[in-house]
């Protein structure tokens, strides 16, 4: 499912990688292609028309100072994260306990907050693309390139992090004693039989924190962008 790139060279896997593959996704050893040869697994002639008209994409629109604009932004996607991360480290409080714990309900639980995730972080997207583009021509010009690529690897996207629940199910399977044990635990050892449900929401939770820090680099991109255009501007 998952991909890592070559250690040999220095380059240590993304955290969210990192995690999968200690939960138990499978990882394949081969070397990663290079950025050329991945996009051109994932662009279709309607995207690479779509990229080619980014690159050509010339603003009617008035340059205009997006300094405070950008600002707001910068403070939303603070807000924004740290209301998400509060908010996943709470994952696993919501699910009613029961005597027979069941694996669909921490899933739900969790699927929600992925979508949370997912909203804030395009919404936070559309946001910056709107300031770029009423800024000037070049950071309107790279709004529409992130547009294009965007779009293009939605589905490649999408695809990648629809393994996560399953991981997470192998997981939540793989630490849940049997139901004889939960007994043995309690009485012999003195073990609380919470203790391996409370390990599986911890690393569900990581592996959450891990997506929205993926989910928001293209936004920290765009903003470094922006910062970089506002800073040279005379």
């Amino acid at each position: 499912m998952t991909h890592t790139p070559s250690n040999a060279a220095g380059v240590s896997p993304p955290r969210l990688l990192q995690l999968l593959a200690r939960s138990g996704a499978p990882v394949a050893d081969e070397r990663l292609p290079c950025c050329g040869e991945m996009l051109g697994r994932l662009f279709g002639l309607s995207d690479t028309l779509a990229l080619d008209s980014a690159i050509g994409f010339r603003t009617r629109q008035p340059g205009m100072d997006q300094g405070p604009a950008i600002e707001r932004v910068i403070q939303e996607l603070t807000n924004t994260r740290r209301a998400l991360i509060r908010k996943i480290r709470s994952y696993g409080s919501e699910v009613e306990p029961t005597d027979s714990l069941e694996f669909e309900p921490y899933l739900n639980a969790w699927t929600t907050l992925q979508r949370r995730v997912v909203a804030a972080s395009r919404q936070l997207r559309d946001k910056t693309r709107k300031v770029m583009k009423e800024y000037n021509q070049n950071l309107a010009r790279l709004a529409e390139l992130d547009s294009a690529f965007d779009h293009a690897m939605a589905g490649y996207t999408s695809q990648c992090f629809s393994h996560i629940p399953k991981v997470l199910e192998q997981r939540f399977q793989a630490l849940a004693p049997a139901p004889k044990d939960l007994s043995e635990l309690s009485d012999e050892t003195g073990i609380a039989p919470e203790d391996w449900l409370h390990r599986y929401c911890e690393e569900a939770q990581n592996l959450l924190l891990a997506e929205l820090d993926v989910r928001l680099e293209p936004v920290l991109g765009l903003l470094e962008a922006c910062h970089n255009e506002v800073a040279n501007s005379p």
